[in-house]
């Protein structure tokens, strides 16, 4: 005979993984609803969904970033202790009848992107009004830096934002523009497709007296062996040297200086207030928005291959 303590706790055990069983079993089914319903296709497995009245009235959504659980000022971790787990929030989106939570913020926002590309709308959060508030603050300081040695400034202190630039520059031309990550140095910076044209670019915010010399075109050039593109183009705000410019009409590669860069950029309407309004989707986060959030070493190793 198995003693009533041990039956007890068999019986306990059972109901246990029968609930467990139950939960895994609806969650499976109001995922599977939740994801035919706004065709938003297979969610991350960090996604849990439940049924809630929406008391809002509007579809939005709150994050949360992870932290350690003891860090040192800067907010990664501290060494010196052993056991110092990463302490991982709820975010969470309220969308019609649905709770859509997840402890991994990137998670969440992928959901978030794919609602919004099938045209649901979902409110601005927090984080998303911060980027629009600071987006505007800093559109409206470019039109003030309407001459070269003013943009050379305006990006000083943050040279790889010129690559942004220069790509919604050629965006307005027409093109789809791609800027390589900045930790992936390949010999160009921006990857520019319309229609069958290919063309590699590269990006140079130099100063007024730093011209570009030869062996920079150079290596625009050794990386079109590899891309294999139709046309190479070079901006910089400066201007060439006198073997730049020879080697470059040899090699096939356009350039543009800062007197042709400004040109391009009053001709696109850079510098029209009407221009450079704010459009919402222009707000929307994005992985690396997430970067200033999250401690470096945790964003480094959950965000950054995300």
């Amino acid at each position: 005979m198995i003693p009533e303590f041990y039956m007890i706790i068999f019986i306990v055990v059972i109901i246990i993984l029968i609930v467990c069983i139950v939960k895994i079993i609806i969650n499976y089914i109001t995922r599977k609803k939740f994801s035919e319903h706004y065709g938003v296709g297979s969610l991350p497995v960090s996604i849990k969904i439940r049924k809630n009245q929406n008391q809002n009235e509007k579809n939005y959504f709150i994050l949360n970033f992870p932290s350690w659980n003891v860090s040192k000022k800067d907010g990664t971790a501290d060494k010196r202790i052993k056991d110092n787990p990463i302490i991982w929030k709820q975010s969470a989106l309220f969308i019609d009848n649905y709770c859509v939570i997840s402890t991994k913020p990137y998670d969440l926002i992928e959901v978030v992107k794919r609602l919004r590309l099938q045209g649901i709308k979902i409110e601005l959060c927090d984080e998303e009004k911060k980027k629009c508030e600071e987006l505007l603050e800093s559109k409206n300081k470019f039109i003030l830096n309407n001459d070269i040695n003013g943009i050379i400034n305006f990006y000083s202190e943050k040279p790889s934002d010129f690559e942004n630039l220069c790509a919604k520059m050629f965006e307005r031309m027409g093109y789809t523009a791609k800027v390589t990550p900045p930790t992936n140095d390949g010999g160009y910076d921006i990857l520019l497709t319309k229609g069958e044209d290919k063309v590699i670019v590269e990006c140079k915010c130099y100063s007024i007296k730093n011209k570009v010399g030869r062996p920079i075109i150079q290596k625009l050039v050794g990386a079109n062996t590899v891309v294999m593109a139709n046309k190479m183009i070079f901006i910089t705000t400066s201007d060439f040297s006198v073997e730049a410019v020879s080697y470059a009409d040899e090699a096939g590669v356009e350039l543009v200086n800062g007197e042709a860069l400004m040109k391009l950029l009053h001709e696109h309407k850079f510098f029209d207030r009407e221009k450079t309004k704010i459009n919402e989707a222009d707000c929307y986060l994005e992985i690396t928005d997430l970067r200033r959030y999250v401690p470096e070493d945790i964003y480094l190793e959950y965000f950054q291959n995300i």
